[in-house]
């Protein structure tokens, strides 16, 4: 699960700082996007590939995830051989574009070389990223065209997954895997002690007292990792305001609305009560998940690359389920997500359109993301493909999915604003604020100019 680490763990950040660093040596203002301002980016017009002649053979440069001699790697490869051998005058090299090599591949874009398609530099709702959109292939009329039987391309999509490509009614990738940040659960301690998992946040408290009572500690989490404490304050955020007032107000300092603080004053309630994990302030991610696994916490807020990333740590009589992070009311009916999704992209100049687009067609097929939910343990944005098996109400978790958002507000593409309000939310976790003096302080450092 390489691509998963790699994009949904802890690693972006890296990332993130290369992306400010090519705004900045680009020339380009770090409130607008890469590349913006440089120009043409090669001299292809789409018509013939590269290496390729008057009968219109391509050879695609296709950027992956997964290194090479991974299972990963290798299953990517397997699909673009499947497009070749239906389409010989398609075919296809594998680059590396994962957060290692970040810096060279933004210099291939600088440069004007960079691989006919590309992860990492568009994502519709982080605003940061949005004027980049013009180095990119508009998908939208290949969206547009029917395969299979009767449907578009488009059409094979979940809705949630189509907010995350596209701007200003053009779709600007497609999104290859996804992950969704939910509760996890031990189905046998809830069953052993006759509990349900938590719809709302007054359920969550009431099975945390129990849970406690009963001297199994209710919650995992990792102190030596900010942002995963982060995203049970962000979750509350998204649920209190909504996704894009809360991702507004970490650019822009303004939590005078009431809901941060009912969102805040929820958080002190469940962290007062003593639910989570005991020592995990000390913990790191990897130790807190088999705390987890080893039945010595009931629950864990997670990426669902858990069980993949967990595999072979996982007894085998364990029994995982999931469920949406709980509604803050009663009759509460938000089906967001906080999410991390892999979006693969199109240089507009590339040479190999439509070797490309074949491509992303097939790997983003019904047929191929079964087959990579099943061997590879990926989360698809496919309708009707299944999640990876051994988690019991994933299946449904993403059909309910109404909206997939963008983790951590987008802050990873502005470093020292991600690691402020972070770094805020670890303050809070610890119990160095109650739950005022937090909004106060969150106020106060995203105001900053950064």
């Amino acid at each position: 699960m390489e691509s998963i680490r790699e994009t949904a763990g802890r690693r972006a950040v890296p990332t993130a700082v290369s992306r400010r660093r090519l705004l900045q040596m680009a020339g380009v203002g770090t409130g607008a996007v890469a590349l913006a301002g440089c120009g043409p980016l090669s001299s292809g017009d789409g018509s013939q590939g590269d290496g390729g002649d008057s009968s219109g053979s391509q050879e695609a440069e296709i950027g992956v995830k997964p290194a090479e001699g991974t299972s990963g790697y290798d299953f990517l490869v397997g699909v673009g051989d499947k497009v070749t051998e239906n389409h010989p005058e398609f075919t296809f090299t594998y680059t590396f574009v994962n957060t290692k090599v970040r810096p060279q591949i933004e210099q291939r874009w600088r440069a004007g070389n960079p691989p006919d398609t590309d992860y990492e530099v568009f994502n519709a709702q982080v605003p940061a990223t949005h004027d980049f959109a013009e180095n990119l292939l508009d998908l939208t009329p290949y969206m547009e065209e029917e395969i299979g039987a009767g449907g578009t391309w488009r059409d094979s999509f979940l809705d949630a997954a189509i907010q995350e490509t596209e701007l200003d009614g053009k779709i600007y990738g497609a999104v290859t895997d996804t992950h969704v940040i939910a509760m996890f659960y031990n189905i046998q301690i809830f069953e052993d002690l006759g509990i349900t998992p938590p719809h709302t946040w007054d359920e969550l408290l009431e099975v945390s007292s129990t849970l406690s009572e009963e001297g199994i500690d209710p919650i995992a989490v990792t102190g030596m990792y900010e942002p995963y404490m982060g995203m049970w304050v962000d979750y509350l955020f998204q649920r209190e305001v909504g996704y894009e007032a809360a991702r507004d107000a970490a650019f822009s300092g303004d939590y005078a609305d009431p809901g941060y603080l009912r969102a805040a004053e929820r958080f002190q309630a469940l962290r007062d009560q003593g639910a989570f994990l005991d020592g995990f302030q000390g913990t790191d991610f990897t130790a807190v998940q088999m705390e987890f696994f080893q039945g010595n916490a009931a629950m864990i807020l997670m990426g669902t690359w858990l069980s993949a990333e967990m595999k072979d740590s996982i007894p085998d009589d364990f029994q995982l389920g999931v469920v949406a992070f709980p509604q803050v009311t009663e009759d509460g009916e938000d089906n967001s997500f906080t999410s991390a999704s892999n979006i693969m992209v199109v240089n507009k100049e590339s040479q190999s359109i439509d070797a490309a687009i074949a491509y992303m067609r097939e790997l983003t097929s019904a047929q191929t993301q079964t087959d990579r939910a099943l061997e590879q343990g990926a989360v698809s944005a496919v309708e009707g493909v299944p999640g990876p098996p051994g988690v019991e109400g994933l299946d449904e978790l993403l059909a309910s999915a109404g909206e997939l958002n963008y983790r951590y507000f987008g802050t990873e593409f502005v470093p020292d604003r991600h690691a402020a309000y972070y770094r805020e939310v670890a303050r809070f976790f610890f119990g160095e604020q109650d739950a005022a003096q937090f909004i106060d302080a969150l106020t106060e450092a995203m105001s900053r100019d950064f």
